[in-house]
């Protein structure tokens, strides 16, 4: 993990600045929100074609929203694209001649390869570096957004060499003064750990809601329990679409192994094996308590 510059927990770096965010839905609206709450906030351009979350953006304090993203990219100081990942893969070779000489470019997709690719591809290598905040939810639209959404959320940078250091810095200010902790990591480390730790439990929690359904149970049967594991299940299918798309070979696999373990735990339930299920329980409520700190994470 690359150390924070002093001073940069607040949001004085931010006051003189212009920021646009592409995009207006639960991360986008959370954005806006949160910047223009800032002690000393930026200047905040939002773009997204939904005249509903462009209305509910220009309530908040001194934010201009458009429809055209490409009516503000060009005067903002930080861009931050906060759209579905195709979305994003579409615009970039638009948008790639309308950034300031000194513009810092960010995202918030889930995967960080394909969007560094595209990058690359169309000459803005050296002005963007990838962000992926671990925090959102299954609202979606800006009314789905909240100011504090990012309030210890652990950020995710990616970038490719060559990286100019000021824009790093830049780009960890950003995230520090909404409250959140960024971290660098190569970015292939970075999409092969979402496939576990984010695309794997979304699926699993779309297929216990399934089974849930055809077994006729109602969500209003739930219990605490129940609710948590099944919360996912209403993500939106658009957010995350592309990024299966993406991943879907290594989710798959991950899916036939969680299906080997499933398996394995109902032959033991079938046999009446309670000591084994125990001990699983045991097993895995220690990995729950334990640290964890993988391999594989990265300075710019």
């Amino acid at each position: 993990m690359t150390p924070l510059a002093t001073g940069m927990n607040d949001s004085t770096d931010l006051a003189s600045r212009t920021v646009a965010v592409v995009g207006l839905g639960l991360i986008g609206g959370s954005l806006v929100r949160g910047l223009a709450r800032l002690p000393d906030p930026p200047r905040v351009l939002g773009a997204s074609p939904d005249l509903g979350d462009r209305e509910g953006a220009e309530r908040q304090p001194g934010v201009v929203a458009v429809a055209d993203a490409a009516d503000v990219v060009g005067e903002a100081d930080v861009v931050v694209y906060a759209t579905p990942m195709h979305v994003i893969l579409d615009l970039f070779p638009v948008h790639a001649g309308r950034f300031r000489e000194d513009a810092l470019v960010t995202d918030v997709a889930g995967l960080k390869r394909p969007v560094l690719d595209v990058a690359r591809q169309v000459g803005m290598a050296g002005r963007f570096v990838g962000s992926h905040p671990m925090a959102g939810g299954e609202a979606t639209g800006f009314d789905g957004g909240r100011p504090d959404l990012f309030q210890d959320a652990q950020v995710w940078l990616c970038a490719d060499p060559p990286l100019d250091p000021s824009r790093s810095a830049r780009l960890e200010a950003f995230w520090c003064a909404l409250g959140a902790c960024p971290e660098w990591a190569d970015p292939d480390f970075h999409d092969r750990l979402m496939v576990q730790v984010s695309h794997l439990p979304q699926l699993v929690s779309n297929a216990l809601a399934l089974a849930l359904e055809s077994a006729g149970v109602a969500p209003a049967d739930l219990g605490p329990g129940g609710r948590d594991m099944t919360r996912l299940a209403a993500s939106s299918p658009g957010v995350w679409a592309d990024l299966i798309e993406h991943t879907a070979t290594d989710a798959a696999k991950l899916l036939r192994e969680l299906g080997s373990q499933v398996g394995e735990l109902a032959a033991r339930l079938e046999v009446g094996d309670v000591e084994a299920v125990s001990e699983l329980m045991d097993r895995t409520r220690g990995w729950i308590a334990g640290p964890s700190d993988p391999a594989g994470r990265s300075s710019p």
